[in-house]
């Protein structure tokens, strides 16, 4: 997880001063109680529909931006979540049957290449240990690291700009 913060960190530090500001508004209007952090109640009452409102979820989803253990999200822990859900990656959890207590995926993970293309509820994601241990239940088997899946959407974009580029000349 440190390198999520250290890049959310930095993504927040390079923000325009509006979309800072911004940030700061969010934080205090999810601080309902003013004190300068966010409070696991706070959390829910905020993050609810972006979790299903999934409890179980949302504790370890705190659990993992509590930094400190403390039990509440000061602005820099806050700054995680902002980034996290700024990038559409807060709800990757790894969904083997080897790790229900597993944490948000953080580094290198697998995607089913099938549900990435066609479901719109969400993917299927494995952390390495459940997908090299086939410790998993599902329908499909075509499976990409996070890495491939991104390189391979970079080049048919870049395909498909070609092709625009060509059509127009």
């Amino acid at each position: 997880m440190e390198e999520i913060r250290k890049a959310a960190l930095a993504y927040y530090n390079n923000l325009p001063k509006d979309l800072q500001k911004l940030a700061s508004a969010k934080f205090k209007e999810i601080d309902s109680s003013g004190d300068g952090t966010i409070s696991i109640e706070e959390f829910k009452k905020s993050m609810g529909s972006s979790f299903h409102n999934n409890s179980v979820i949302m504790e370890r989803s705190f659990k993992e931006l509590d930094n400190n253990g403390d039990r509440k999200l000061d602005f820099n822990e806050y700054i995680t979540l902002y980034y996290l859900v700024e990038s559409g990656r807060v709800l990757i959890y790894c969904a083997g049957n080897g790790c229900k207590a597993a944490p948000f995926l953080k580094g290198l993970y697998f995607t089913c290449v099938d549900c990435f293309h066609h479901n719109k509820n969400g993917t299927f994601d494995l952390c390495t240990s459940c997908y090299h241990n086939a410790d998993f239940v599902h329908e499909h088997t075509n499976f990409v690291d996070n890495h491939v899946l991104l390189r391979s959407k970079a080049a048919c974009c870049e395909s498909t700009s070609e092709v625009t580029i060509i059509g127009h000349l």
